[in-house]
């Protein structure tokens, strides 16, 4: 969990106990109506610059998010412990992980993902693994998706469409195949449809370029819709080092805080004012 608290300043803090003396029974909202709505103003005011961060805007002192999430902005939202005492929040996983950002991880070393539960071996004994990526289809602009991190040119999008390329399916079927640990793991079967060649990257290419990322694209059966995945073999004897860069920690959190900090305290001591008559 992921959360910014709405707190008073030292000297607003001072201020409020003093006011609410005396009415410690009753409800603190209903005797500083005008601070708790000050509250609620700066509740808003954090949880729409975390959003907006989300989506694609800054905050002073974080990184911009690498992509605009829909999803992770629909979970920024507000918790309200006490009339004095509000929380904004996320239980975002993915939120966590720009937070503590990852390491340089060389997935062809001890311990890697080439020898993990889902490893294969090859028939000279040698570990690997299949890696799948999911493409997104353009948007109504030709522009990519927002929860995608690969997304189709619309020209070969276009191409796909036109050609009638034909889905992969589960069969429903499973297979047993040892790992490189000699386990038994279960694995899907599969009645392979169409795949995407280089010659068809060119004949769709038009005036957009051409890029072989897109080679061997499936578009696979899922539910009543259809998803794109091109896949990589990691190796233990391929010359690529597989090595995943580090992604540094980005504190949004912390740099939501400093940044609107005085905001926060201007709104909330000004209600505090205007209850108290000062």
């Amino acid at each position: 969990m992921i959360k910014v608290d709405v707190t008073l300043s030292d000297d607003t803090l001072i201020q409020l106990q003093s006011a609410l003396i005396g009415f410690s029974g009753s409800n603190g909202g209903q005797i500083m109506p005008r601070t708790k709505t000050a509250f609620d103003m700066a509740a808003k005011l954090i949880q729409k610059s975390w959003q907006n961060w989300a989506m694609g805007g800054s905050v002073a002192g974080a990184a911009d998010i690498r992509s605009p999430n829909p999803n992770l902005m629909r979970s920024i939202k507000i918790r309200r412990i006490g009339d004095f005492d509000v929380s904004i929040e996320t239980d975002s996983p993915y939120m966590e992980q720009i937070e503590q950002g990852s390491p340089e991880i060389r997935m062809k070393e001890v311990p890697n993902w080439i020898k993990g539960k889902k490893s294969r071996v090859s028939k000279k004994g040698k570990p690997f693994l299949i890696i799948p990526f999911q493409w997104g289809t353009p948007n109504r602009s030709g522009g990519g998706r927002a929860h995608f991190g690969n997304t189709m040119s619309q020209s070969l999008y276009k191409f796909l469409q036109e050609k009638h390329f034909k889905k992969s399916t589960r069969t429903g079927e499973v297979k047993i195949e040892k790992n490189w640990d000699g386990d038994d793991v279960q694995r899907a079967d599969y009645t392979w449809g169409d795949r995407v060649t280089f010659e068809d990257i060119l004949d769709a290419a038009g005036d957009e370029g051409v890029s072989s990322n897109a080679v061997g694209m499936v578009r696979m059966l899922a539910n009543s819709k259809s998803t794109y995945f091109t896949f990589r073999v990691i190796s233990a004897d391929s010359k690529a080092p597989w090595i995943r860069k580090e992604i540094p920690s980005n504190h949004v959190r912390e740099a939501l805080e400093q940044s609107l900090r005085e905001q926060v305290n201007d709104l909330i001591h000004e209600g505090l004012e205007q209850d108290l008559g000062l």
